[in-house]
């Protein structure tokens, strides 16, 4: 978390009821009634309602996190929660790199909830990856590198490296400044929806590539 998305958010909150008709609460039953079994669903129907894609892609994050601010206090945790199985955990970034990363981050602008969307997918899917500032772009590693993103004001670039897979109407050639020759395939992300199992399947099968 840092300090300026936990401010952007406060904003965003602030200025909800003003701007949409409805404060949180309000936006969250409304959101519950509608029943949606995906988030993609969700996302659309905000978007219908006429918030843009990020603060449509915010607003189903905090319903998914129970009602609650993403970069408030959030709900209280069980007092006698199951010790969860331990993961194996990525290297921990220096102050330094975390600035660098949250720079490169920054340059996603109105898509950076579609790039926090797609580290958690990640993060979730492959335990133990390490997601770090590289010149001009992300690396993710666990812990040799297997996949690059660039982030872009337009669109996300996830680069994976995938040998000699064939190109298709995904999986195009690399057209990303930073990563090496091993990151061989690349997809373009503008869109939640495209944040699936599909895609995760592909994160899974260039890691077990490069570091099985």
């Amino acid at each position: 978390m840092s300090a300026e998305e936990q401010e952007e958010e406060r904003r965003f909150l602030a200025d909800l009821k003003a701007r949409s008709g409805r404060d949180l609460a309000e936006w969250m039953a409304a959101i519950s009634a509608q029943g949606f079994a995906d988030k993609n669903d969700a996302i659309d129907w905000l978007r219908a309602q006429g918030f843009p894609f990020a603060r449509a892609s915010w607003l189903e994050r905090i319903h998914t996190n129970g009602g609650k601010p993403i970069y408030g206090d959030g709900p209280p945790k069980p007092a006698a929660a199951p010790a969860p199985r331990p993961q194996p955990k990525g290297r921990v970034l220096s102050p330094k790199e975390t600035a660098d990363l949250e720079k490169l981050v920054g340059a996603a602008k109105g898509y950076r909830p579609l790039y926090q969307l797609l580290e958690a997918e990640i993060r979730r899917a492959i335990p133990g990856v390490t997601i770090e500032p590289k010149p001009g772009y992300i690396s993710l590693g666990c812990p040799r590198e297997f996949a690059a993103v660039t982030l872009h004001a337009t669109e996300i670039r996830l680069g994976l490296d995938l040998g000699e897979r064939p190109f298709d109407a995904q999986l195009q050639k690399p057209r990303m400044k930073g990563p090496g020759k091993s990151i061989s395939h690349m997809l373009t992300l503008t869109d939640a929806r495209q944040v699936n199992a599909d895609l995760l399947a592909l994160l899974a099968v260039a890691n077990a590539r490069v570091n099985a």
